[in-house]
């Protein structure tokens, strides 16, 4: 994707959050539009809330409060949700929100904001509140049973930060009191012998991605400082707890650099391990933790060694779950009386099991039977073999179906199915990779007694800890390998917290200051992507599982951007499988940069969702044949044909390799007019308009007079004698209305196209008779582009401003040039899902629908959110729309071409 292309949402969210933030009617719809650009910004949330809460949207601001307070701890959005809680009616929620407000935060002894929480409290049953001023002091106001009462001191007191070495041997960093954000915090250096220094603070540092809501406040503390103390230093609040990068020894950044690609000798052959350990740190999450360790237990093979490491869990619950099972016997724990971070847990646990094979577990994966002994297997193949990683579903480079990570955690079930299936297809084929993955590596004792233990001294709580063991074992001559014969399900996910962010960004520093070029052999491996025929191998076996016992095998053919075209597939395929059949799609693969790839297109072959088998991708021109292999193997037999958009030509011909029937499906004119929609420009400066379907030597001088906008090369005669041919050899040729299957027909004499609704426009629907005086808020519904009536609206949008008219125009959805539409006085949501739409309309209350798309089209799935909204809509009378509106008599059909003041005239008085 181009910058400009990614850009363009920040810009767009950033402008509107600025017109929100002015306040005033429309203040929400602004923020609501931010938040369509910018769904993770806090800061475009919070304020959005306030809007909704405002609004009197008690649901929807409690929702955003909520989602802000669980995910990033903030006093304002527990305050909110309370107050949305209160307006609801819902004091369960009340007490929820203020019990956590109270025993995790400070307050400020603001009059209106305490009684507000005392109010709160008294209607939701409490006749105190207890809560922690800024000086720290606990105070109890009112009498009775107390809300508030059980104070989080952890919460209270906990100081996060982040300490960075410097090169000249000095640190720097920032710190914070989450539960008192508006003041520095008091932060302390211990060094080695347990002298202790102050810490002092300076301005706060400016918000960023990584702290969008946490006011940080710098520091930096010289080398002469530090003269005189004893590293390694930690560095933590007043109550103790490090801050992330503690303890932390400058020295560590003057080894010198060793190249990332550099490996030493080829090591000698291990000598057999003294046993296996299985080693997992645990800090939080108890059902996870429990989960993970059962799955554990369950799989290790006989012989095997659990030790489990509570890094000073602030869980008792946790804690006493693992105590537990080491009572049990079930595994050896050892306990730290502070948390040191996994580094520091990890090398606990390894001085407990030298000459061990040792596997690193995180407590959030689940290890299904078989997983341990491929992991084995493939670490003993090759003598030079030093750590292992299996597939995951998050495992960075290990990540799969999508290499790239973020793909669902299955549950165990199918986390052994996938295992099952990774070991049949891939069994002990190994990959090189540049660093193994912490989630579940398999270290083999000769690797671990040449590199060491983890570099805490370093990495302090972790991240990239075990990409520099993978390094430092590639100096001592070992290979890290992926098993993709082996499959491991972890949860991982983004940490929210300021601090665990940046020490991600401060590893991957250092990462690169000790190993020059780590970055570019990372980037390099996933540019060559090894692993793609091993992930292919098992997508292949998935989807031959997908189809196994389906009374039919069908194939759907179309594109993948998305819209009218996508929703019916979707809707085909689900019916092909509520038949007991099986479907298919062959879509084209988007590539990394869009706009500047022409088509065609790689072909990828997909079950479910878009992205669940990536592996199945097809470049047509040279892996055709690979492709019908296939296809016949998975028993195709009935191919439908929806869209060819971005498909390479070889594409039509797959019904007849395979020799099965093919139905067409009509969404748009493709089939006889190379534009596709039927539009053309009379001059190249003017807007586009429909071509009202002349003679063929009309559209071939169409074509060469403006060559832009034209999706097929093949000249218009052409195509259609291609169009002649593929509709008579079909088995079914179908359009969504009687008028897009009269046009074809019209230029294809003797096809029989059938209409075959896609939507049942016979239900009942009650349309809402707009105001007969005073402003109208109009709704444009969908993506408009040129086709859409982009320029229609505009003009009317400038009509409306310059006749003073009392027509107000919002665009539900998105549009092909926002900033030309907002200028005229438009304003436009930004697009949406599907299924969110009436959500939007409802949320902006319009009065009437307008409909100004210019071409005939063939459906038109935006009409039947206007009237299922209850709108009574206004269109052309061409095409599906206008013949559905005049069928239903549901709407007003207006003649095409009609002026932008005629048109506004006439939205001033339409109804019903």
């Amino acid at each position: 994707m181009s910058r400009a292309a990614r850009h363009r949402p920040q810009k767009a969210a950033a402008e509107a959050w600025a017109k929100g933030r002015l306040g005033g009617a429309v203040a929400r719809d602004w923020l609501e539009r931010a938040a369509r650009f910018a769904p993770d910004d806090p800061r475009i949330g919070l304020d959005l809330a306030r809007a909704r809460l405002d609004a009197d949207d008690f649901a929807a601001a409690r929702a955003a409060y909520e989602r802000l307070a669980r995910r990033y701890d903030v006093a304002t959005g527990w305050m909110g949700m309370a107050l949305a809680a209160l307006r609801q009616g819902d004091m369960t929620g009340v007490t929820t929100a203020l019990d956590v407000l109270l025993t995790r935060h400070v307050l400020a002894d603001e009059p209106g904001s305490v009684a507000f929480l005392r109010q709160a409290a008294a209607m939701a049953g409490f006749g105190a509140i207890a809560l922690t001023r800024p000086d720290g002091a606990r105070v109890r106001l009112g009498t009775g049973r107390c809300l508030g009462e059980r104070a989080d001191e952890l919460a209270l007191t906990r100081v996060e930060g982040l300490v960075t070495p410097r090169a000249d041997g000095g640190l720097e960093g920032w710190a914070a009191r989450p539960a008192w954000p508006d003041e520095p915090p008091a932060l302390f250096l211990t060094d080695a012998t347990g002298r202790r220094e102050r810490v002092r603070l300076g301005r706060a540092l400016p918000a960023d991605d990584n702290a969008p809501l946490l006011p940080r406040y710098r520091f930096r503390v010289s080398a002469r400082k530090l003269a005189g103390l004893v590293p390694p230093f930690g560095l933590a609040g007043a109550t103790g707890g490090d801050i992330f990068g503690s303890p932390v020894d400058p020295r560590a950044l003057a080894e010198p650099p060793r190249r990332a690609e550099a490996r030493g000798p080829l090591p000698p052959a291990p000598k057999p391990a003294a046993g296996l350990a299985l080693v997992m740190p645990a800090y939080r999450g108890l059902e996870e933790t429990r989960a993970a360790l059962e799955s554990v237990l369950d799989s290790a093979p006989r012989g095997a060694r659990v030790l489990v490491v509570d890094d000073a869990s602030p869980e008792p619950g946790l804690s006493a779950y693992l105590a537990g099972m080491a009572g049990r016997g079930r595994i050896e724990l050892f306990r730290h009386e502070r948390n040191q971070g996994f580094c520091a847990a990890v090398n606990t646990a390894l001085a407990k099991a030298p000459g061990h094979d040792v596997v690193l577990l995180n407590s959030d994966i689940l290890l299904p039977p078989g997983a341990l002994e491929t992991l084995r297997d493939v670490a003993y193949a090759n003598h030079a073999t030093g750590t292992v990683t299996p597939l995951s579903n998050e495992g960075s480079l290990a990540s799969y179906p999508r290499a790239q990570g973020g793909n669902q955690m299955p549950d165990l079930a199918e986390t052994t199915r996938l295992n099952g299936l990774a070991r049949a297809v891939n069994g002990l084929d190994a990959v090189e990779v540049p660093t193994g993955v912490g989630f579940c590596l398999f270290i083999r004792h000769d690797c671990q007694a040449a590199v060491g233990a983890l570099r805490g001294d370093l990495y302090a709580q972790g991240y990239g800890e075990e990409n520099d063991f993978c390094l430092r074992a590639r100096q001592a001559g070992f290979v890290s390998v992926l098993a993709t014969g082996a499959f491991v399900a972890h949860r991982g996910g983004v940490s929210f917290r300021a601090q665990a962010r940046g020490l991600m960004a401060r590893n991957l520093a250092i990462l690169e200051r000790l190993f020059p070029g780590y970055q570019a052999l990372v980037a390099a491996h996933f540019a060559a992507d090894p692993a793609a025929g091993a992930r292919a191998r098992l997508d292949e076996a998935r989807l031959r599982e997908a189809v196994s016992g389906a009374r039919e095998v069908v194939l759907m053919i179309s594109h993948s951007h998305g819209g009218g075209v996508a929703r019916q597939v979707r809707a085909e395929m689900a019916r092909v499988r509520a038949d007991k059949g099986a479907a298919l799609l062959l879509a084209t693969e988007f590539p990394a940069d869009p706009e500047r790839t022409p088509y065609p297109w790689r072909a990828r072959l997909q079950a479910g969702e878009a992205d669940d088998m990536p592996g199945l991708s097809f470049a047509l021109e040279t892996a055709f044949d690979q492709l019908m292999a296939l296809l016949r193997d998975l028993g195709v037999g009935r191919v439908v044909l929806h869209h060819t958009l971005g498909h390479h030509p070889r594409v039509r011909e797959i019904a007849g390799a395979l020799g099965v029937a093919q139905e067409i499906v009509v969404h748009d004119y493709g089939a006889f007019c190379p534009r596709v929609n039927l539009l053309s420009r009379p001059a190249p400066t003017e807007p586009p308009r429909y071509c009202g379907e002349p003679a063929e030597a009309a559209c071939v001088a169409c074509c060469a007079r403006d060559k832009g906008g034209v999706h097929e090369r093949l000249g218009v005669r052409r195509l259609r004698a291609r169009t002649r041919a593929e509709f008579a050899a079909a088995s079914r040729v179908s359009a969504p209305s009687r008028d897009a299957a009269r046009r074809m027909m019209r230029h294809f004499p003797g096809v029989t196209v059938e209409a075959t609704p896609w939507e049942e426009d016979a239900l009942p629907y009650e349309l809402r008779r707009p105001p007969a005086t005073g402003k109208r808020r109009v709704a444009v519904i969908g993506g408009i582009g040129p086709a859409k009536g982009f320029e229609v609206l505009r003009d009317c949008a400038l009509d409306a401003r310059a006749r003073g008219l009392g027509l107000e125009f919002v665009v539900v959805g998105g549009s092909s040039d926002d900033e030309r539409l907002i200028e005229a006085g438009v304003f436009v949501t930004g697009p949406y899902q599907e299924g969110e739409a009436q959500g939007l309309i409802a949320q902006l209350r319009p009065d009437l629908a307008f409909l100004p798309s210019i071409w005939p089209e063939t459906w038109c799935f935006a009409l039947t959110e206007a009237w299922r909204a209850g709108l009574w809509p206004v269109v052309f009378d061409l095409g599906a729309q206008g013949e559905r509106v005049r069928t239903t008599g549901r709407g007003l059909a207006l003649p095409l071409g009609l002026p932008p003041g005629r048109v506004n005239d006439v939205l001033l008085r339409a109804g019903p």
